[in-house]
């Protein structure tokens, strides 16, 4: 059974934390079992171990609630197929001991890492990093901590003289409220989220003291699951550099607001997909033209199915559809409003023989389509007026149309854009009967009129216009560079000709290889013979004095190994300028530093906190500090000077958001694999 947590509201988290650890207690931890992922996957079990009122101890500044820890455990648990068993305990030091016997295999937990921990249990990369502040009524009192946290270490490296009063062991903040609020202790040490909502909650508790080491926090394994851990951190690697993409139903002011629309696509020939490490597609390139008109950033969100885009669209994760879609009753019916047409088509069939001319010419025939489309509606209407088998296949229609290429099906049913573009390439598919002509349009939900209202709007001034018939010609039309985009669409587990050079290059820095081949296409489109006006070199434009300072010979930048190496080691080393930060804001702060320099990004970091914006967040934050150091005013009052703020913004917004279109990706293909496997 898996145990599902929602995130508390701030005004009631005390109330809930305090009632949760009082009626959970400490489970009775399960026999040992111990393992590396092997024998977990032997099992088809993974044990997590949790804490009743962890909500206190994650940073909601840098994204990470208890919520998101328990929904990211479980992920880490469904991506290895695996079934989840939650054990939830009270208190740290039976938590650490479940994890270190056995009856555990991860603590999920806001865990600090210190020497003596990791003697007995391995640490997962860091989650968060946090300073500890002292809080209570007075310094000088007596304190309060609970055994078996790092407060005790840290209560007797800072206060080694003090009184210290006995607290329950399983003490949570809403304990330490009372017990500093009814007289009992003057101060305890908490990690500095759990203290801001206790000294946010009550007049009597006041921050006395912010100590000055930042620790790391993360989850425990036992240490000879190696394995395990190989597998966890890549995990976490990746959910820490891909925000948390919001769940939200938003109309036209609330996508304003935000900056951002959220486009539900699917992968197809005619709508996206990746080519090389551009994003391209007919669908896509003119909602981008769309979302640039009203100076809004654009995110894709890619569905494996028709159905699975509606349900998205339904629960918020996306602003609008567009993905080649035929309107019809049923579509109507489950709340998607359509837009006006812009394309105009007609559903043709398409056999790998002789075509289908009219109806008679359908008995014995076997037509295949996908039970999704619009297609299947017409076929089962037709079935009343025609002899013939209709099957269903959960491959989408381009997939579809190269069986039917390769004498696999006998004939499915198309558009006829989609057909004619697959005939360019299969000769020995021919069209035949095509109905009446329809539109495809995109979709939003019902009740999003002026959402609507805006998408028909940009249709209508441009349908046919020169802007439409530019991308219309590129997509359907201009045969060589249809070619181009078909030999080099991305449709595998290669993102690029350098791959198996980044790979090993990018793990010892331990950085995912593919954010490194997100940042390659930015800097120089996979040209390594690329020289840029300022002298950088190479696939990833170093410097030639830079790739000196990190140990590469800069007289041979253009090689692909040397050049790759010596940009994945910058990068490393921009990281690293920024200690204080979890993994995923460090990578978006090192392309920041990449592109700038890592002095333009602390003076970012510190106009942000004169802003009242968080200087250890990136996006809506530091981003925005940068762009006011382009203003004099700012860039007078900073350290190191007047830098291109957009420039920067850009440069990390379109390698963050390339580097989640090539995960998207392959999550599809481990989908995929998944999938024929049974």
């Amino acid at each position: 059974m898996i145990a599902r947590f929602g995130t508390f509201m701030l005004g009631a988290a005390l109330a809930l934390a305090a009632c949760e650890a009082k009626e959970s207690g400490s489970a009775s931890p399960p026999p040992p079992t111990g393992g590396d992922l092997a024998e977990i996957h032997a099992r088809g079990l993974i044990r997590l171990a949790g804490r009743s009122w962890d909500d206190f101890d994650t940073l909601q500044s840098q994204g990470l609630s208890s919520a998101h820890y328990r929904q990211y455990a479980e992920d880490f648990a469904a991506r290895q197929n695996l079934a989840v068993e939650w054990l939830m305990i009270a208190n740290m030091g039976e938590l650490l001991d479940a994890v270190a016997s056995g009856a555990a295999d991860i603590g999920v937990s806001n865990i600090t890492v210190t020497p003596a921990r990791a003697q007995t249990v391995a640490f997962s990369l860091p989650l968060t990093r946090s300073r500890e502040w002292v809080i209570g009524s007075a310094e000088e009192g007596a304190f309060g901590v609970a055994e078996h946290t790092s407060y005790v270490d840290s209560l007797a490296e800072h206060y080694p003289n003090a009184e210290r009063r006995a607290v329950p062991k399983d003490a949570d903040p809403a304990t330490f409220l009372d017990l500093i609020e009814s007289g009992a202790i003057d101060a305890t040490i908490m990690d500095e989220a759990a203290a801001r909502v206790i000294v946010r909650s009550s007049p009597k508790i006041n921050k006395l003291r912010e100590l000055p080491a930042i620790k790391d926090h993360a989850w425990a394994l036992r240490r000879d699951a190696t394995a395990l851990k190989e597998a966890l951190d890549a995990y976490l690697l990746e959910r820490h550099v891909l925000d948390e993409r919001a769940v939200e139903q938003r109309d036209w002011p609330e996508i304003l607001a935000a900056g951002r629309l959220r486009l539900l696509t699917l992968n197809t020939p005619t709508t996206y997909y990746l080519w090389r490490g551009a994003l391209l597609g007919f669908d896509y390139e003119l909602v981008r033209s769309f979302a640039d008109r009203h100076e809004l950033a654009l995110e894709v969100l890619v569905a494996a199915q028709h159905d699975e885009l509606f349900d998205w669209l339904e629960d918020g994760r996306g602003d609008l559809i567009a993905a080649g879609l035929t309107p019809t009753p049923e579509r109507i019916a489950r709340g998607l409003r359509f837009t006006r047409p812009y394309v105009k088509i007609r559903e043709t069939f398409v056999t790998g023989g002789k075509p289908i001319v009219d109806l008679a010419g359908l008995a014995g025939q076997r037509v295949v389509v996908n039970p999704n489309t619009s297609y299947a509606a017409t076929l089962t209407d037709l079935q009343s007026q025609a002899d013939f088998e209709l099957a269903f296949d959960t491959r989408q229609t381009q997939a579809i149309l190269e069986a039917v290429a390769g004498g696999e099906i006998d004939a499915t049913l198309a558009d006829s854009h989609r057909a004619r573009l697959a005939a360019t390439f299969h000769p020995n598919l021919n069209l035949g009967l095509a109905f009446a002509e329809q539109g495809l349009a995109w979709a939003v939900r019902e009740d999003h009129g002026e959402l609507h209202r805006r998408l028909d709007e940009f249709i209508k001034e441009g349908y046919r216009g020169y802007e439409f018939n530019v991308l219309y010609n590129k997509y359907f039309v201009n045969q060589r560079r249809m070619a181009q985009q078909r030999e080099e669409r991305i449709t595998g587990a290669a993102l690029s000709p350098f791959d198996d050079i980044v790979r090993p290059l990018a793990e010892d820095a331990g950085i995912d290889w593919r954010l490194v081949i997100a940042q390659m296409y930015q800097e120089s489109g996979f040209d390594p013979t690329r020289v840029s006006f300022a002298g950088a070199e190479g696939l990833m434009q170093v410097l030639p004095r830079t790739a000196q300072e990190v140990g590469e010979d800069p007289k041979r930048l253009a090689e692909p190994e040397i050049g790759i190496r010596a940009g994945v080691r910058y990068l490393a080393w921009t990281r690293n300028r920024f200690p204080d930060l979890p993994v995923g804001e460090q990578l978006l702060f090192a392309l920041a530093a990449y592109n700038a320099g890592a002095g333009h990004v602390r003076d970012g970091r510190r106009l942000a906190r004169r802003l009242d914006l968080d200087g250890s967040l990136w996006f809506g934050n530091v981003e925005q500090a940068m762009l006011k150091l382009s203003e004099p005013r700012h860039a007078r009052e900073s350290t190191h000077g007047y830098v291109r703020g957009s420039e920067v913004v850009r440069y990390v917004r379109e390698i963050h958001d390339r580097y989640r279109v090539y995960m998207d990706h392959f999550r599809m293909l481990e989908a995929r694999r998944q999938e024929a496997a049974g």
